[in-house]
């Protein structure tokens, strides 16, 4: 049963048993490949930056060779903040019996991922089901990245010298975009410590559980944003209604695009997630079978605490 917007009066509407869009069948594993091949360039450029440890590793018998296993912990840990990410959306499905597909890792250019996609095959049975079901994967990922952010950057401020200059290194304008997270850096590290004249060019050294914390705390939060039938389209259809959710749709993908555009956005992170879910994730959410009852105030207030933590993740630091 859904709200019909005209005369807005209750309807029934009949359906498959699935009602996921199609897709070829090697689609979606192809994708995923590449998800996993970009988080393994990523985590091989990071390392690539430091130009003392390419030095050292060119003079070894192994060579290059040895940048594999120096890399392969950041990898993972990007990866695990999706696996959370997952489990949140996976625990809440059987929790509320809604039927998914396996989630689709998507290749990124500054963290090595966009995010994932993971459809929803059956009809949740009220809004409370989607916005539950929406709202956990994220905050899943966003805790596990803190988890991550923190122990890396504990790890990073109480290595000695030598150490510290055997780990990935990251630019430090990609830090700069987020208030959040660049703050913590700063705070664990050193106050200014991301105040720098060139922060395409310049460089910081961080442990790469602090790197992976960082990456995945921006790509859980831009899930959050209500464009299309990402998590946050979803959470915005449960909070808002069908037809609010377009107008904040369309408001979300211009702001996104403007600060892309027009230099708001120096790294373009906020420019390529627009394009990704206009080309990916730009179709509405299948619908529940009951959308004319409204969410309690408990879950409107975890989504507006949920929406300023997103702006403070989202916005660049000064």
């Amino acid at each position: 049963e859904i709200l019909n917007e005209e005369d807005e009066q209750p309807l029934i509407l009949v359906t498959n048993a699935d009602i996921s869009p199609t897709t070829g069948v090697l689609v979606k594993p192809g994708i995923t490949f590449l998800g996993l091949a970009s988080i393994c360039i990523f985590a091989l450029g990071s390392f690539s930056f430091n130009e003392e440890m390419m030095n050292q590793l060119s003079q070894t018998p192994e060579g290059f060779d040895g940048l594999y296993d120096l890399s392969l912990p950041l990898a993972l840990a990007m990866l695990s903040t999706q696996l959370a990410h997952e489990a949140g959306h996976l625990i809440f499905a059987l929790k509320e019996r809604i039927d998914i597909g396996l989630p689709t890792l998507v290749p990124g250019i500054q963290f090595g991922l966009s995010g994932s996609i993971t459809p929803i095959k059956s009809s949740p049975k009220n809004i409370k089901a989607l916005f539950d079901f929406s709202i956990a994967g994220p905050l899943f990922g966003l805790l596990a990245s803190i988890i991550l952010l923190y122990n890396g950057l504990e790890i990073t401020a109480f290595m000695d010298w030598d150490a510290r200059e055997q780990l990935p290194s990251i630019p430090v304008e990609m830090l700069r975009i987020s208030a959040l997270g660049g703050g913590a850096i700063e705070y664990l590290l050193g106050d200014g410590l991301l105040n720098s004249p060139n922060p395409a060019e310049d460089l910081i050294k961080l442990h790469p559980y602090a790197i992976a914390g960082f990456g995945g705390l921006v790509i859980n939060a831009l899930s959050l944003l209500p464009i299309g039938n990402t998590d946050g389209g979803r959470i915005a259809v449960a909070f808002f209604g069908r037809s609010f959710a377009r107008v904040t749709q369309g408001f979300f993908i211009l702001t996104l695009a403007f600060a892309g555009l027009f230099g708001a956005d120096q790294t373009n992170v906020l420019l390529c997630y627009a394009l990704f879910t206009q080309f990916w994730q730009k179709e509405p959410e299948v619908p529940c079978r009951n959308e004319v009852d409204e969410l309690d105030s408990l879950r409107g207030f975890t989504a507006i605490a949920t929406s300023v933590l997103v702006l403070l993740i989202l916005t660049p630091m000064n």
